[in-house]
C-alpha cells in the first residue's frame, strides 16, 4: 500500500545504554544520538500510529504519484554510518520488519564509533537501503565543482565496490546543497537526493529534494507523534531563524561559531569538519 505523502526522519547513532561515553566527541555531534531504549519507544509510536516505514520501492512509487491509499507514511534514515545505527538500530528494525535507509560517509567506515565494512555488508538488502553521505562529510556547497564531483563519485564507487550492487541515493552532509550540487549529483549517477529541508514529501523538488527532520536525544514521543502528522511548524520557524546566520556567515564559519558557543573550541575531538 503506497501512501500519498510521507514524513522522513533522520537519526544518527543509537547507543546501547542510556548513558554512553563518546570520549572527547563534542555535543555538536552527540546531541543527535539517542539511546536504544528511546529508539525502541519511537518505533512503538510509529507502530501505534499505524504508519508504514517506506522501503526503496514504496518511496519511489510515492514520489512518482503512485498512491494506493490515503494518509501519510514514514521513512526512517540514518546518516554518517555510526556503529550503533548498524548494530543496535538495524536489528530492532528487522525484528518488526521495518525498512530504513543508511547513508554512509566512506572515510568513516571502520573508524572508532563507526560501522565496519563487514557490518555494512551484513545489512539485509531486502529491508535496508545503503546510500552515500560523501567521502569526508564536508559541506558540499562550499567546495569547488571538482571537489564536489570527487566527493560524490568516489563515495559512490567505494560503496558499490563494498556492497557489489548499485548505489543511487545520496544524503547531502549538513544539508549544504544548491543547484550545482544537485546537478553534479545527477551527473555522477544519483537519482534521489535527501536533504535537511523540513516538510512532508513529496516536496516541490520531488526526488531531488527529499525533506527530512532530525531526531535528537531530547525528542519526546509527543513530539514524534506531532511530526508523524506532518506538523513541523515549530521546527520550520526555528530553522528560518538559524538560516539567517548560516547565509550571512557561510556554513564553515557558522559551524565553527556553533562549536565555540557549545564550549567545544578546545579539548574536543571533531568528527565533522566544515
Amino acid at each position: 500500500m503506497i501512501p500519498g505523502r510521507f514524513i522522513a526522519l533522520v537519526y544518527h547513532d543509537v547507543h546501547p545504554e542510556d548513558a554512553f561515553s563518546y570520549g572527547r566527541l563534542g555535543r555538536s555531534a552527540t546531541m543527535y544520538h539517542v539511546s536504544h531504549r528511546a529508539f525502541r519507544s519511537h518505533l512503538d509510536v510509529i507502530e501505534g500510529a499505524g504508519l508504514r516505514c517506506l522501503d526503496e520501492a514504496a518511496m519511489r512509487d510515492c514520489l512518482a504519484g503512485g498512491r494506493t491509499r490515503t494518509g501519510p507514511g514514514v521513512l526512517l534514515s540514518f546518516d554518517d554510518g555510526w556503529r550503533g545505527a548498524v548494530e543496535c538500530a538495524a536489528p530492532a528494525l528487522a525484528e518488526r520488519g521495518m525498512a530504513a535507509f543508511f547513508f554512509i560517509t566512506t572515510d568513516f567506515v571502520g573508524r572508532r564509533f563507526f560501522a565496519t565494512a563487514d557490518a555494512l555488508r551484513r545489512l539485509d538488502p531486502s529491508l535496508f537501503t545503503i546510500g552515500s553521505h560523501g567521502v569526508t562529510h564536508r559541506m558540499l556547497s562550499g567546495l569547488s565543482s571538482d571537489a564536489i564531483h570527487a566527493e560524490l563519485a568516489d563515495s559512490r564507487s567505494r560503496l558499490e565496490d563494498l556492497l557489489g550492487r548499485p548505489v543511487t541515493y545520496l544524503s547531502v552532509p549538513g544539508g549544504a546543497t544548491d543547484r550545482r550540487v544537485l546537478d553534479i549529483a545527477a551527473a555522477v549517477g544519483y537519482d534521489h537526493v535527501f536533504t535537511s529541508a523540513l516538510g512532508m514529501n513529496p516536496t516541490a523538488d520531488g526526488r531531488r529534494g527529499i525533506a527530512r527532520i532530525g531526531v535528537k536525544q531530547d525528542t519526546t514521543p509527543a513530539t514524534l507523534r506531532r511530526w508523524l502528522t506532518g506538523d513541523v511548524r515549530r521546527e520550520r520557524a526555528r530553522a528560518a531563524l538559524l538560516g539567517v546566520p548560516k547565509r550571512v556567515l557561510g556554513m564553515r564559519t557558522y559551524s565553527r561559531l556553533r562549536r565555540l558557543l557549545l564550549g567545544e573550541a578546545v579539548g574536543r575531538e571533531h568528527v565533522f569538519e566544515p
